[in-house]
This record gives structure tokens, C-alpha cells and sequence, in this order.
């Protein structure tokens, strides 16, 4: 099953779905009516109802032809010609109605567009959860208390990251009692997108912790973990497990957000869009870059004041500026306002500290990152690219063995972030710059199984076998590297080798290796 693909095509039920607003629009699935703002009320056929619930918990994303054969058909095959009538129903409604409109989406489905959104709203947020209770499945008295303390230390570890807003769990205590029955209008009332549930049993000699993400408004599951240690370790089993459970949530819950958000056509937040903007960077070339920035700058326009916006374009901006151009001065002052503009609107949010700390390090400026790196950790010590940005910038100011650590913290509070690839990457030259040559390739080896087209490995590696003489290896890394970017050239290569050992003094000799393989290269004079 495919992310996405079970909350769109989860069977929808009217008299289990709570009422909702679109505007003035008052719905009542269970009496399939409407309320106009005047007060007229219509009925709507059945199927009209549910085609407009399954568009209206989609939350904006694309619902296909056969997303809505399963939630509303239950897979009974029908014409396109009768998903038309109904859509072309609901249109009626959406004109009279005045607050919302249906969209077509070539080749792809149809999309409902809120036109109802607060302007407040524009800037959007992290996603929102409520940790429920967690059973003992065991029944033992030692896995009661386990279980009793598993939500709660949940909830303080998830508020450590900055990529889902956790809800107090004195709102969802009561549910230990009384489970929730109807998720989607539970949901609706708590203000969440996504419950987490799940249980605590022995097994053997290991005891087992079972995670469950739901999302509200279908009460699908859309993701499902086990956790097990073995009863040897009890004394530190619950830390290690709350860490392990929160991590990996928390980066599963972005990675769903990310797909959201790429698959929605329109009435995009500010958050959405840095949130677009970062899976852009699942793939590092130059064309991956530029749609980054521009999701960026379309977070920037919709929120013109919003910290985390700016940051998240400050960060894009100078990660192509590091990647793709050679030394620009006024270039690098540009960005550099950028990075004064979003500290001066979120001076102390951890999330828009790491983006200016990482764009700082980028332009050269480790020494302003670094401070700021370090203090987005102490505000939310389980936010990854808080340690990323500490990584790079404490690398570049000549502290490998530090930059090290925060590479390893990177990877161990965010497992499955996508941006793995690039942290490898930096583990190399990290390794490269100490004249570890065996764990630089090692780290290289970690980025390529992850992203095969990874050219900033490749000109490391090129620089690490020639200055060892082995210049057959070292062209052949070069030649791929120049497949993947046949445009560039040797001073932007040399640039990129500058700015990756800047502050070493391997710096020069690397750059001189680089430069003495080129000829045999390019078979240039």
C-alpha cells in the first residue's frame, strides 16, 4: 500500500461522519444536507454526499477517479460519466454556495479548493497529534505502569522536534476508559490531524511496543511500527524505546506531510510550500535546486513576515548559491540579508535557526552559524537539521571531530529523513579533511547507496585518488561527475573543493590535484 493511498480510498460512511463547514456552508453528512448562509436548506443524493466528504478530507490534495470508486462506489465499477454527474451537482452547490469550488486536475482527478481560508491561516503549521493511551496487552502489573508512562514521555520527547505540534495528554487521558469510536469527529474536536495509539506486551524474553499512526480524518492507519528490546535491559528499556518511537514518528509524520503537500494543486500555507521545498532536495542537481527556491519563494510571498518561511528561502537560496556558483560577493550579501530579515522575525524558533545556521555555513559565515545551530538543539534537541547545521558549520570552522558527532546525531534523531544522502556526504569530506581516506570512501559508499548521483562525493573522491597517484581511479570518478553536470566547469569545481575543505590546509593541495587531472579529463590544452 502506498502512502496517501489508504486515508483517499477509506470507505466513506455518513452517519459516522461528523458535521463540517465550508464557509457559510453548514454540511450534515448523517441528514445528507445543506445549509446555505441564508438559510435555505437542500438535500443531497447519497452518493453526492459522499463525494463531497471524500474531497473534503482530502485536505486539498488530488482524489483520482478510483480513490473515489473506493470510498464512495466501494469498488463498483461505474462509468466516468457518473462521477461527472455527481461532480457536476456538487458544482451547483460550490456556485450557490460561494465558499468553495471543485477543480479538475488533468490526468489526475479532482481537487475541492476552500475558498472559505482565513487569512491568518495562510501560514499554516506542523501537523498536529494526540498521543492516546497505550494498552498493556500483557496484563502484567510491571506492564501497566510501562504502559501508563508510555504516552506521557511520548509527548515530551515528540515536542523536541519541530515537524509535528503535539497535544497536552490531559486531553486524550480519558480515552484509556472510553476508546475513541469515531476518529474522524474526535479529530475535529481535539484540532489533530493524526492519533497515535498502540500497545505494550512481553513476548518471550523481549517485550514488545506496537506503534500505530492514524490520521483523523479517515481513521485509516498510515503507518505501523514494532519496537522490541529484550527484558535484560528494563532498567533503560523505556528511554531507549520513547527515543527510538519518537524519532522515527516524527520523521514519518514529515515524510507524510511532504507528500500532502506535493500532492496539492492549490490554496497551499507558507508551511506547505518550505515543506515543498525541502522534498525538492530528495534529488541534489540543478534542477532539484531551483524548484526548492521556488517553493520557497512562494511560501515568502503568501507570508511575507513569517520567520520560518524566510529562513527555509534564506536556506534554499544558499544552498544552490554553495552548489552551483562560483564566488559572488554581492550574491553571498544578498543572501546574507535574507538571514537577517528571518532572524529579525523569529529570533527564537529553533526551526528557523537551524535553516539561517545552515545558510550561514553555506556562504561562508560558520562563525554566525554555529551560535545559532547550537542554540536551535537547546530549544529542540530531537530536530535534525538543528544538528546538521551544527555538523556543517563546526566543520568548516576546522572542528571535524564535532561535526562528526552532529552528523551521528542527525541521522540518529531523524532515521528516515531524506536528506541521509547529504549528511553521508558531509561524513566524507568530514573524514576526507582528518586524511581518513578508508572512512571518507566508506561515508561516500553510505550517500551513493542512497542517491546514486551524488557529484559532491565524486569530486571528493576524484581529489582523494589523485593526491594518492591514482589518476586511472580518480578520472573515472571525474568523467561520471562531469556526465552528471557537463556544464560545469573547472572554477566552479575548484570552488566547490575551496568551500568543502575551507579553513584545512588540505585545501590548496586539493584544489591542485583537481586541477592537474582536468586536462586528461577534457582533453583540454
Amino acid at each position: 500500500m502506498q502512502r496517501g493511498e489508504a486515508p483517499l480510498r477509506a470507505p466513506v460512511v455518513l452517519a459516522d461522519t461528523a458535521p463540517f463547514s465550508l464557509g457559510e456552508l453548514a454540511v450534515d453528512p448523517a441528514m445528507r444536507a445543506v445549509r446555505y448562509a441564508d438559510g435555505e436548506t437542500e438535500r443531497l443524493e447519497p452518493r453526492v454526499m459522499e463525494v463531497l466528504i471524500a474531497l473534503h478530507r482530502a485536505d486539498g490534495m488530488v482524489v483520482s477517479r478510483d480513490d473515489l470508486l473506493a470510498a464512495c462506489w466501494r469498488g463498483l465499477v461505474v462509468g466516468d460519466d457518473a462521477i461527472q454527474r455527481v461532480v457536476q451537482r456538487l458544482r451547483k452547490v460550490a456556485g450557490k454556495a460561494g465558499s468553495f469550488r471543485i477543480d479538475t486536475i488533468s490526468k489526475a482527478g479532482y481537487s475541492l479548493v476552500d475558498l472559505s481560508a482565513k487569512a491568518e491561516g495562510v501560514r499554516g503549521d506542523a501537523p498536529s497529534l494526540a498521543v492516546l493511551p497505550f494498552a498493556n496487552r500483557s496484563g502484567l502489573a510491571v506492564d501497566e505502569s510501562f504502559a501508563l508512562g508510555m504516552a506521557e514521555d511520548l509527548v515530551h520527547a515528540l515536542t523536541q522536534g519541530v515537524n509535528v505540534r503535539v497535544i497536552a495528554s490531559s486531553a486524550t487521558v480519558r480515552f484509556r476508559i472510553k476508546p475513541i469510536t469515531d476518529y474522524p469527529a474526535t479529530g475535529q474536536r481535539l484540532g489533530v490531524r493524526y492519533f497515535l495509539g498502540g500497545n505494550v506486551r512481553q513476548a518471550g524474553e523481549s517485550l514488545q511496543v506496537t506503534a500505530e499512526l492514524i490520521e483523523a480524518a479517515s481513521g485509516a492507519i498510515v503507518w505501523s511500527q514494532r519496537f522490541e528490546r529484550h527484558l535484560d535491559e528494563f532498567a533503560a528499556l523505556q528511554g531507549d524505546l520513547v527515543t527510538e518511537v519518537a524519532a522515527v514518528l516524527g520523521a514519518t509524520i514529515y515524510k507524510l506531510e511532504m507528500d500532502r503537500a506535493l500532492r496539492k494543486p492549490a490554496n497551499l500555507t507558507a508551511w506547505e510550500c518550505t515543506a515543498r521545498a525541502l522534498a525538492a532536495i530528495r534529488e541534489y542537481d540543478a534542477e532539484s535546486l531551483m524548484r526548492s527556491i521556488s517553493e520557497s519563494q512562494r511560501a515568502v510571498e503568501i507570508a511575507p513576515d513569517y520567520g520560518f518561511a524566510r529562513a527555509i528561502h534564506a536556506q534554499t537560496i544558499a544552498g544552490a548559491y554553495f552548489s552551483l556558483s562560483p564566488p559572488d560577493d554581492e550574491r553571498e550579501r544578498e543572501i546574507q540579508n535574507h538571514i537577517d530579515r528571518a532572524f529579525a522575525l523569529d529570533p527564537d524558533h529553533a526551526g528557523s535557526l537551524a535553516a539561517i545556521a545552515t545558510a550561514s555555513a553555506y556562504i561562508g559565515r560558520p562563525a554566525d552559524g554555529l551560535p545559532r545551530a547550537q542554540r536551535a538543539i537547546r530549544l529542540r534537541p530531537g530536530h535534525g537539521l538543528a544538528h546538521y547545521a551544527a555538523g556543517v558549520n563546526s566543520l568548516l570552522l576546522g572542528d571535524e571531530h564535532a561535526a562528526l558527532g552532529h552528523f551521528g546525531d542527525f541521522l540518529k534523531v531523524e532515521p528516515e529523513s531524506h536528506l541521509h544522502y547529504i549528511t553521508h556526504a558531509w561524513r566524507g569530506i568530514s573524514c576526507a579533511r582528518r586524511k581518513d581516506h578508508d572512512g571518507a570512501r566508506a561515508a561516500f559508499d553510505d550517500a551513493f547507496s542512497l542517491y546514486p548521483g551524488q557529484f559532491i562525493a565524486l569530486l571528493v573522491l576524484t581529489c582523494i585518488e589523485q593526491h594518492e597517484g591514482r589518476s586511472d581511479v580518480a578520472a573515472r570518478h571525474l568523467s561520471t561527475a562531469r556526465e552528471l553536470e557537463p556544464t560545469a566547469t573547472l572554477v566552479l569545481l575548484k570552488a566547490r573543493i575551496g568551500r568543502f575543505f575551507a579553513g584545512s590546509p588540505l585545501r590548496d593541495d586539493m584544489q591542485r590535484a583537481l586541477e592537474n587531472l582536468w586536462p586528461m579529463v577534457t582533453n583540454a590544452p
